[in-house]
């Protein structure tokens, strides 16, 4: 059954073209933002972006605004998206203290870009707007003569002009000719509700995580950005960073560091392992991750190369995510954004992947009916490797 994720209203260029989108908030009850809350509603309106509608954002190819609470902002934790997808919009009831203004500072060094929503011309956001990519004028509170008379007077301002809240042609056409560069307003179009299915929380999360994990090019600000929403992951991964057992004469306090000091690989084993572990018994999370290492080694064997072995670790790791995870694997894999030939082969052991993955399972039969004299013996060794990487990996985690 679809569920109401959030609204999407188009705001449009002088040449009529869409140039970003604004999402609202929305929910199946009926309650506003106001009434949840601006943090809560921030969250919820992102999460369901993320997780529940992936192609409503491919689709559009093109940014869009999200109104941000003042304790996100003060949070030191940025939006898990990329800087140039997103605008983010400055609510009124965000009162510009010098700690505010620090912070959008901070946001914009990240390549974030800010809009002035419901500006009112107030001295006080004068700091902020050197920082600010666009004015969003409400022209139900702002007369005409007041925002031609600011638009007059703000010219040096490098930003874009936007008139909100356009109903009628007559009033299109005064700010466009005034030299307004954006507009939006139901005259122009509706928000439009944006229906799906939501995903619980927790496994969202680790979905997102994993998906840029092992994407093919992972990037270091979505890496961090996704593991940043795991505030107990992040815990871990800083006392590992920061144990005996890396050394590092300087105190790690950033995912961005912690990432950069353990590198991929070692990254990918430490976030698997601690999620495993939170959500499965020791004997279950080195299981699956066994059988992932057997199923990375074994296509490193056939000589397609590094890539494709981690390819095939990714297949052994989801084919047991239902362990390691406490979820439903076939909703769980199918709403992560990988290839056909990954989710076939852990879903229907299809094609080679597959194929490896179904031999590697029937061995863990064999070990666990303590039939391994019957064995292949080269997966034999494949799997004492693979087991002493793992049983390595534990031995480390406990040093930390």
């Amino acid at each position: 059954m679809a569920e109401i994720l959030f609204a999407a209203q188009p705001i449009y260029d002088r040449r009529g073209h869409i140039y970003s989108h604004e999402l609202l908030y929305r929910h199946d009850s009926g309650i506003s933002a106001l009434d949840v809350g601006d943090e809560r509603a921030t969250s919820e309106l992102l999460f369901n972006l993320c997780t529940g509608v992936i192609e409503h954002v491919e689709h559009y190819k093109m940014p869009v605004c999200i109104n941000v609470s003042a304790d996100f902002l003060l949070s030191g934790i940025f939006l898990p998206l990329n800087p140039k997808d997103v605008i983010v919009e400055l609510i009124e009831r965000i009162d510009p203290t010098p700690e505010i203004i620090a912070a959008i500072r901070a946001w914009v060094d990240e390549g974030f870009r800010f809009a002035l929503d419901d500006f009112e011309f107030h001295p006080s956001w004068d700091p902020i707007l050197k920082l600010a990519t666009i004015i969003k004028v409400d022209i139900t509170k702002t007369s005409f003569e007041e925002a031609a008379e600011r638009y007059d007077a703000m010219r040096e301002y490098p930003v874009l002009w936007l008139a909100e809240k356009i109903e009628e042609e007559a009033t299109y056409e005064k700010y466009k000719d005034l030299g307004f560069d954006l507009f939006q307003g139901f005259y122009l179009a509706k928000p439009k509700v944006i229906e799906g299915r939501k995903v619980p929380s927790a496994a969202g999360e680790q979905a997102m995580i994993i998906q840029q994990l092992f994407s093919e090019e992972p990037d270091l600000y979505d890496l961090v950005a996704a593991i940043s929403t795991d505030p107990l992951l992040v815990v871990n991964l800083l006392r590992i960073a920061n144990s005996p057992y890396y050394g590092v004469a300087r105190k790690i306090e950033s995912v961005r560091e912690v990432v950069m000091l353990l590198g991929l690989e070692p990254l990918r084993k430490w976030v698997l392992l601690i999620l495993s572990l939170r959500n499965s018994t020791p004997g279950a999370a080195k299981l699956v991750l066994t059988r992932a290492y057997m199923c990375a080694e074994l296509m490193r064997q056939s000589a397609h190369g590094s890539r494709a072995a981690d390819v095939a670790f990714l297949v052994g790791l989801l084919s047991g995510c239902d362990i390691l995870l406490d979820v439903n694997k076939k909703e769980f894999v199918n709403e992560l954004n990988i290839s056909s030939s990954v989710r076939d082969a852990v879903l229907n052991y299809f094609g080679e992947l597959g194929e490896q993955l179904r031999s590697v399972e029937d061995f863990e039969y064999s070990v666990a009916m303590k039939r391994i004299d019957l064995a292949d013996p080269e997966l034999f060794k494949v799997y004492k490797q693979s087991h002493f990487l793992v049983d390595e990996l534990f031995q480390a985690m406990e040093a930390a």
